[in-house]
């Protein structure tokens, strides 16, 4: 048969598997797999291990085998166990954490994906089977999953979302949506007995291959869960039958999330609530499928060998460190669990030269006519991929230094510049190579997207983007200390030869007579006047030739506006920028209308600001445009001294960094979680809190109003909203007409920038 792989998870000893075929028949096939975890250590305490195992019968056999050292790349000696069903994996693991004199491998690795690494197996891709007796016999992929083009088979969609504000329980007045094939019915807040006989009519009765939800993680599956049990219903969320015990589990599970700190603050990870034999997305907790829809979401599950549904909930580094892993497997490689590899000990010269990041030339504040911005394709993957940087190769032993002049001079061809690192000449990288594929990949879908008609573009473009976040975030993990394959000095190695390659395509664009207006990591703004498309092409292809990554030159700009710093007016800030390209785009870095706490109405006058201004395509036009831009403005500011704004466009937005009760000091943020808290809505950190300013002169507490309790709102603080719009106006009229580039001393005449008001301290 043929059949296309659905869906992929454990079950006792064995690996279930479902499949679909093209006519939309659903296949359920059940396969053997022995997970297997490697020992090493001194011989005595291998044996003592083996024999301490024996009576827990948690293994099926245990025996001697070999596995590859990543750094190394040697074989060594392991004692393999076998276990005999996965529910003992993790009792295991427990056992296994206090051996200290042991070095454990594969112990951590889900099994489900590590069944498909150990397969070759690749989800959401076609497949000739082989089947008898409900067991799989035989597998035979039809495709490449790198591949350009696939299909998918015929998939039914049942769509889950809430009535009302997420933060109204579903059991105290929200209500939930079903929709399916094109319709949609709003069953209103009744009897909870109700609201779960309706969900459960419609999963039989449409038996759904997909659930796509809003909120379903965190919100509605364990509220339709618990409300089940209690009147005794079967809740059929799964198609495999008999998951009672694991269901309930994995809902109990999803009582709550995870809040952790990453790049200096709070994140709120919320639960997640997969299903058996159908897939469960919920929209709002899945990352790939934000940025890149269904697409995308089924690009990267098939490449990163993840079952789409945890493919779904996980983070980019989370699937490019699964193709790694996958690997690695493939490879015969020993995945360590502990990961033990220190960074070695630097001077503070040492940390100076080789410690710096990507390299930034800071820009001349103000407006500049006739620039153009090239970008580096993919510039670190690149450079991984062609310089060969991964864990194991940056100074490998096998092509350590020696005084022979042969090594010698094959050290020179792999040194890192200004770090003095040497790359492995010898062996390719696992890093390289798992980013080889992507890169081709993603190269070709970009250009497909541009030749096919829009409808089929978008797919191409949804799929293209969702592998940019995956290599973006490969170069991050190579300095994550506990990345599996993380190594800090490959991560210096990288920016190296970056901080090279922006000083080569400097040096090559000023010799071709282009002044570098401003440098970012991976990207040129350069001027000169008449410059062609013709020119900048030509130009692109030499600066590639050299480097050895791709320059593309992402438009011509009919002007572009760096801005200053708030502080200090005459220092330019790298990523806050604005500018109308040739054709009509505009590109936005770093103002009001790109943050995410900005209310909407304010971001939407902002917005109205820009999308004028890109009428406007010389000095002339831009300062033909001023007293429109003035008129619009103040038909904003108006809008808000007359009152009626709806409370949702005014909506503040901020992140909780504590929880409510541990807020000292009276800020909007805090009065709005409080009054969460007293109406039985208890956020976590970094989960969002949104609230509206309210007119001053009441109650300390009343001075913010949270979010969901708006309706019928209507007083709003209207001196704070004037504040943020003003702020956003001066943005761009300063950076537009403050000071044209070389009109030195000029005063600028718009109004001085007032103060905002956007955390305030609501004490008396």
């Amino acid at each position: 048969m043929t059949g296309w792989l659905f869906d992929v998870y454990p079950l006792g000893d064995r690996v279930v598997l479902w499949f679909i075929t093209s006519e939309g028949e659903k296949l359920r096939l059940e396969d053997e797999f022995a997970y297997v975890i490697y020992l090493s250590g001194p011989e005595a305490r291998l044996q003592q291990a083996a024999a301490a195992l024996q009576p827990r019968r948690w293994l099926r056999r245990v025996y001697r085998t070999h596995g590859r050292d990543l750094q190394s790349g040697r074989e060594i000696p392991v004692l393999a166990l076998e276990l005999a069903a996965y529910a003992y994996l993790s009792p295991l693991r427990g056992w296994l954490g206090k051996e200290a004199s042991l070095e454990c491998y594969n112990c951590d690795l889900d099994v489900a994906a590590y069944y498909l690494y150990r397969r070759r197996l690749y989800p959401c891709a076609w497949y000739d089977l082989e089947k008898g007796g409900g067991r799989l016999k035989a597998l035979t992929i039809r495709e490449d999953p790198f591949a350009v083009e696939f299909s998918l088979p015929p998939l039914t969609t049942l769509y889950l979302g809430l009535a009302k504000d997420p933060l109204i329980p579903l059991t105290a007045g929200n209500g939930l949506v079903v929709g399916w094939e094109g319709q949609t019915l709003e069953l209103e807040a009744g009897t909870p007995l109700t609201v779960v006989t309706e969900v459960v009519r419609h999963l039989r009765r449409c038996d759904p291959d997909v659930v796509l939800s809003d909120w379903g993680d965190e919100e509605i599956m364990p509220v339709l869960w618990r409300l089940s049990r209690r009147h005794g219903l079967s809740l059929p969320l799964d198609r495999e039958s008999g998951t009672a015990p694991q269901i309930f589990h994995r809902l109990e599970a999803a009582a709550g999330g995870r809040s952790y700190f990453s790049y200096g603050r709070i994140v709120y990870q919320g639960p997640s609530v997969p299903f058996l034999g159908r897939w469960h997305v919920d929209r709002r907790n899945s990352f790939f499928f934000r940025e890149a829809g269904l697409a995308g979401l089924v690009q990267v599950a098939r490449i990163g060998q993840l079952p789409l549904q945890q493919a779904a909930r996980a983070s980019p580094g989370t699937l490019i460190t699964s193709m790694q892993l996958a690997g690695a497997v493939t490879d015969n490689i020993l995945i360590p669990w502990r990961k033990g590899e220190p960074e070695r000990f630097k001077t503070a010269g040492e940390l100076l030269t080789v410690d710096k990041g990507g390299l930034s030339f800071m820009p001349p504040v103000g407006l500049h006519f006739q620039v153009a911005e090239l970008d580096f394709a993919s510039m670190y993957p690149t450079i991984m991929t062609i310089h060969n940087i991964s864990p194991e190769t940056v100074n490998c032993e096998c092509c350590a230094p020696s005084l022979s002049p042969s090594h010698l001079a094959m050290a020179e061809v792999g040194r890192v510049p200004e770090a003095g690192f040497h790359l492995c000449q010898r062996r390719e990288g696992l890093v390289p190579r798992t980013l080889r594929p992507i890169l081709t990949l993603r190269e070709r879908l970009k250009a497909r997207a541009k030749e096919a008609p829009p409808l089929e573009a978008k797919v191409y473009q949804d799929r293209q983007n969702a592998l940019k976040w995956m290599l973006v975030t490969c170069f991050g993990y190579l300095g994550y200390k506990n990345a599996r394959f993380g190594r800090i000095e490959a991560h210096e190695a990288v920016t190296a030869f970056g901080r090279d390659k922006l000083l080569t395509a400097k040096e090559i664009c000023e010799a071709a007579g282009f002044r570098v207006l401003h440098g970012l990591t991976d990207c040129l703004w350069v001027q000169k006047e008449g410059l062609t498309e013709a020119e900048l092409t030509d130009l692109c292809a030499k600066i590639e030739a050299v480097t050895g990554v791709k320059l593309a030159l992402e438009g011509v700009y009919h002007w572009i506006v760096f801005m200053a710093s708030r502080q200090h007016p005459q220092r330019p800030v790298a990523t806050r920028y604005f500018g109308v390209f040739a054709d009509g785009r505009l590109k936005v870095r770093g103002l009001f209308s790109r943050r995410r706490d900005t209310p909407i109405f304010v971001r939407r006058a902002q917005e109205a600001l820009l999308r004028r201004l890109a009428w406007a395509a010389t000095a002339a036009e831009l300062t033909a445009l001023r007293p429109e831009l003035e008129e619009l403005a103040e038909h904003y500011r108006q809008l808000l001294r007359a009152g009626g704004i709806p409370p949702q466009e005014l909506m503040v937005t901020k992140i909780l960094s504590q929880p409510a009760a541990e807020y000292r000091v009276d800020t909007a943020t805090a009065l709005a979680a409080r009054q969460l808290a007293e109406a039985g809505v208890h956020l976590v950190p970094g989960e969002k809190v949104r609230f509206v300013y309210r007119k001053r002169g009441g109650p300390k507490d009343l001075r913010v109003q949270a979010a969901p309790f708006l309706e019928g709102l209507e007083d709003y603080d209207t001196s704070v909203y004037l504040a943020l719009l003003d702020r956003a106006v001066e943005e761009v009229m300063t950076g537009v007409y403050g000071r044209l580039a070389g009109e030195k001393g000029k005063k600028n005449n718009f109004p001085p920038k007032k103060p905002l008001i956007s955390e305030p301290n609501l004490n008396p």
